[in-house]
């Protein structure tokens, strides 16, 4: 199997810090760095050997810059979309059509033993059953009706985000779908390809459909909190999908370091607003 999963980040990324369980083929194989934010244009790399390696006018082969891809959207980082404009970008210059499972997350991810074994096994598998592998944190909806904590219902509209899907793939959902639903949370998946189109391509509408209103009040308006709806437009995929037979979902065991970011020195207000 053909596995590629992309790391977003912005200004700077330390592979040491990311990646401190995997080979550096490994790290070869199955990962390509993805920057964003033409801010920046200057991205340091520091290797697991501890080099440091600069990509900018030019880059390193394992390292993608979005803002140099033939097809490119910048209204979705200035926008605060962030890793979601990776899905989209990735599909629109058809960068996924090489693999058999591809996937995104964030350079402030640490990807433990366990889960480096899951691409391992995955990429020596011939076949494979319909699994997607997202960070779970418990069920979307309990029996009684009642959303996670974490889905922030009071300032993400599950409504509109149901009634998106349903509008771009033609279902007929209604909430009690998401009863016993894993939420997945930090955009971080490895999909078929097959599933990772079809998300990108629904992503692409609802970055455009929920702009502008879904930052103005009475939701959160700073730079960044679109990422927050599209993140969870992105768990209810994967709930509408495990409701159609259509995936299986692990749970896939990264850890969100949130010291990362002050380690590499880098502001989380990336765009300066």
């Amino acid at each position: 199997m053909r596995i590629k999963m992309f790391t977003v980040f912005h200004r700077a990324l330390d592979e040491r810090l990311s990646f401190p369980a995997i080979e550096a083929d490994d790290l070869q194989t199955f990962f390509t760095h993805y920057g964003v934010n033409a801010k920046w244009p200057r991205k340091e790399i520091r290797r697991l050997s501890g080099a440091l390696e600069v990509a900018g006018e030019t880059s390193p082969p394992d390292v993608l810059l979005e803002y140099r891809l033939p097809v490119y959207s910048p209204d979705l980082q200035a926008r605060g979309f962030m890793e979601t404009s990776c899905y989209v970008h990735l599909l629109k210059n058809n960068l996924h059509l090489p693999y058999d499972y591809l996937g995104v997350c964030q350079y402030d991810m640490r990807w433990t033993a366990p889960a480096v074994k899951i691409l391992r096994e995955l990429a020596a598998a011939s076949t494979h059953p319909p699994t997607a592998w997202g960070i779970i944190c418990g069920p979307i909806m309990n029996a009684q009706g009642y959303l996670h904590p974490l889905t922030f219902a009071h300032i993400r509209n599950w409504s509109f985000m149901l009634e998106s899907y349903n509008r771009f793939f033609g279902t007929r959902w209604e909430p009690r779908m998401l009863v016993g639903k894993p939420f997945t949370l930090f955009q971080t998946y490895l999909l078929p390809r097959d599933e990772f189109a079809a998300l990108a391509a629904w992503l692409d509408t609802f970055c455009r459909d929920v702009y502008p209103w879904a930052a103005e009040p009475p939701y959160e308006t700073h730079w960044g909190s679109l990422s927050g709806y599209s993140e969870r437009a992105e768990s209810l995929f994967i709930a509408a999908r495990i409701a159609e037979g259509r995936l299986r979902v692990a749970h896939l065991p990264v850890e969100h370091d949130p010291d990362i970011p002050k380690k590499l020195q880098v502001s989380k207000d990336h765009y300066g607003t």
